[in-house]
């Protein structure tokens, strides 16, 4: 029964779209009756901004929505264009996104630079070719259920970018010839970044269209692969170009941040990265050279503040849940200690394994002042209990005393 009441709720929807949109359009009337497919497309434009914004089927595609008969609504004369094909697409949507005259009476804010940009782009050179298979407007956008960034439910959604790529770069038969690999979407979703994203929903965090960009699209070369991850990681970058590593690695064509942190498959950076086993340094430089020393050297400095921090934030976690003392000067210690070893992960950018010894001595210096006054507030603790006890004894033995005094007077 409910599946039935469900079943004709939807039927009932269905109808009352299509004599909507019927009303005043052929192409709807017409479309609706030509198989689930087309009258998908009439469904789905329901959700599309541009319908949103009063435009119907000949904004686009022209011809005469206003007769039943199909060579005249179809007619050349009445500006019909049909279905564009991939090599078109760029230049049938800019006719109005690339006008600022047609934009400014929709949206003023959009802007009106996404053709140039796009013929700029990777896709967009390979476009003027005559590659097909390349992405263009459609490819991205989803031709009749185009939807604000913003909305969830849009395929350039934060959380939708990253699939909607890999609806072509996840496709080894789409790809065949390109020279790319397909495997792109598989370590992005391995990645520091996607765990941002998917796992804590975090929308600020990067995909694809952060580092490749939007319209213009381009893989980032070597000149521009440190500015790319500059732009959220601005201090890592300043400090890297600053170094003598930076340097270097230009004249040797080496990719900044990714020759030590990959590309998509981008993890949590960890301290081993700096000496060990899983050492990248090892990459580059045997176990006794310098510059492996240094990493290992930086290594040590964090790991030994980072064992102060926990001991001492156990310490102080102690004093204050069972004996119960005040300890938020410790606590304001601690904090500038933890901070500053965050400071000395970040330092290590720079290649200079004396400024990070420095910072992380700093963070020391800071835990164990903490560590001092948490000493200070259990000594504090246990002269409170003792003078406590004395105080209790010498009570009892004065009222005992008193009590004593008022028997033998009673008597």
């Amino acid at each position: 029964m409910v599946r039935a009441l469900c079943l004709a709720s939807v039927l009932a929807a269905g109808c009352l779209v299509r004599a909507a949109l019927a009303a005043g359009s052929s192409c709807v009337s017409c479309h609706m009756n030509l198989g689930e497919a087309q009258a998908k497309i009439i469904r789905d434009f329901q959700g599309d901004i541009h319908h949103e914004a009063g435009l119907s089927c000949h904004s686009c595609h022209g011809g005469d929505p206003k007769t039943e008969d199909m060579a005249l609504s179809m007619s050349p004369d009445a500006g019909f264009v049909g279905k564009p094909g991939p090599t078109d697409m760029p230049r049938f949507c800019g006719k109005c996104h690339s006008s600022p005259a047609v934009m400014k009476k929709y949206n003023p804010a959009l802007p009106v630079d996404q053709e140039s940009k796009f013929w700029t782009s990777h896709h967009g050179m390979e476009l003027k070719k005559g590659n097909a298979k390349v992405a263009q407007c459609a490819s991205c956008h989803l031709p009749h259920s185009i939807r604000k960034a913003g909305d969830p439910l849009s395929s350039v959604h934060s959380k939708n970018v990253a699939a909607t790529c890999a609806h072509c770069h996840s496709d080894k038969e789409h790809m065949k010839g390109s020279g790319l690999p397909v495997n792109q979407f598989d370590k992005y979703m391995k990645s520091v970044h996607a765990g941002a994203l998917y796992k804590k929903g975090d929308i600020g965090a990067p995909t694809c269209n952060d580092c490749h960009g939007n319209h213009g699209a381009q893989p980032p070369g070597v000149e521009s692969i440190a500015m790319i991850c500059g732009s959220c990681h601005a201090h890592n970058m300043e400090l890297f170009n600053g170094s003598l590593m930076a340097k270097a690695w230009k004249k040797r064509g080496y990719h900044a941040c990714a020759t030590c942190h990959q590309h998509h498959d981008i993890l949590q950076p960890n301290l081993d990265m700096l000496s060990g086993k899983g050492s990248v340094c090892l990459e580059c430089h045997t176990p006794q050279h310098k510059g492996y020393q240094a990493g290992a050297a930086m290594k040590r400095g964090i790991e030994e503040g980072d064992a102060v921090y926990s001991e001492v934030t156990r310490f102080i976690d102690e004093v204050e849940q069972k004996k119960g003392m005040d300890v938020a000067e410790a606590r304001d210690d601690i904090q500038e200690g933890r901070q500053a070893l965050i400071q000395a992960r970040t330092a290590v950018h720079g290649f200079d394994a004396g400024k990070v010894g420095e910072i992380a001595s700093s963070a020391r210096n800071a835990l164990e002042k903490a560590r001092t006054f948490g000493q200070k507030a259990a000594r504090e603790f246990w002269r409170r209990r003792v003078g406590l006890g004395l105080s209790t004894l010498f009570i009892t033995l004065v009222v005992a005393g008193i009590l004593l005094k008022l028997r033998d007077i009673e008597k």
